[in-house]
């Protein structure tokens, strides 16, 4: 089982230092420089691009309904209220999940459990799963305040029991893409090498290479799954009419992977 302890040495090992850390607690300078820089860098990679061996799914704690929804049938007042009412013009205020590093979609909800009705057993023949219809929802990530006046972040949206694909902070090495993993150490070694070596072309170096591997795995990533390339034609979008893609299926089309890590 790969340990954090183990990333650590291997990013020592990459910029030539002679110690190597038991573990992140131990009070050595290298174990303190590994201990400072491990999670963030670690978090800040995730981030990069909708990893698939990050992506994780969960169905959103509501928050606030707006007034006419299922979940708040109350009449509202002429006038928005803070803390009421989600913020306008969104429908649903969600809590932000804790282990969220990157939103990616907000999955709209299915209708029926099979397309034939309700199933007589609880096996999947005889029917077609419903499918989640429609392109991903519009969303907003937002900060909001609680009872206690504390800031905390929110998803807004107009989907009722939404559905959020999200990057999840993936604390075990043993899950990682062997490409994330080799950016890791990389960056990692990038990071560490003017703290502990002083050598600002060494760390340029390292950083270098974990761009490099970031740009092979975001390629490996998008390969893993059904790709689609459907494009709406130009005469068709000055029309008003634009056919998003399908998420569901193909999640790496248009999509904001991110900037590259920061050389010094």
């Amino acid at each position: 089982m790969t340990s954090e302890a183990d990333i650590c040495n291997r990013a020592l090992a990459a910029i030539g230092t002679r110690s190597q850390i038991a573990s992140l607690t131990e009070n050595s300078n290298e174990a303190i420089n590994c201990n400072l820089l491990y999670h963030a860098l670690r978090d800040e990679l995730i981030r990069l691009a909708p990893w698939n061996c990050a992506t994780n799914y969960q169905t959103l704690t509501l928050l606030l309904a707006a007034p006419g929804t299922p979940e708040n049938p109350a009449t509202g007042g002429t006038h928005w209220s803070k803390g009421t009412q989600p913020p306008p013009p969104w429908a649903y205020e969600y809590a932000y999940p804790s282990d969220c590093l990157k939103p990616l979609w907000v999955v709209p909800q299915f209708t029926t459990g099979f397309a034939s009705g309700i199933p007589i057993t609880t096996a999947t023949t005889g029917g077609v799963p419903a499918y989640w219809q429609g392109p991903p929802v519009r969303y907003k990530v937002g900060v909001d305040q609680d009872k206690n006046g504390n800031d905390i972040k929110v998803i807004l949206t107009n989907q009722e029991d939404a559905i959020l694909a999200y990057c999840r902070r993936v604390t075990n090495p043993d899950v990682w893409d062997s490409q994330f993993d080799q950016a890791v150490v990389a960056a990692l070694a990038g990071r560490l090498a003017i703290p502990l070596t002083g050598d600002k072309a060494l760390a340029n170096l390292k950083i270098q290479e974990a761009n490099a591997f970031i740009v092979t795995a975001r390629q490996g990533d998008g390969n893993e799954g059904l790709t689609i390339n459907d494009v709406t034609p130009d005469w068709i979008r000055v029309r008003g009419i634009s056919y998003a893609n399908d998420y569901g299926w193909s999640p790496n089309i248009i999509f904001d992977w991110g900037p590259m890590l920061s050389a010094y």
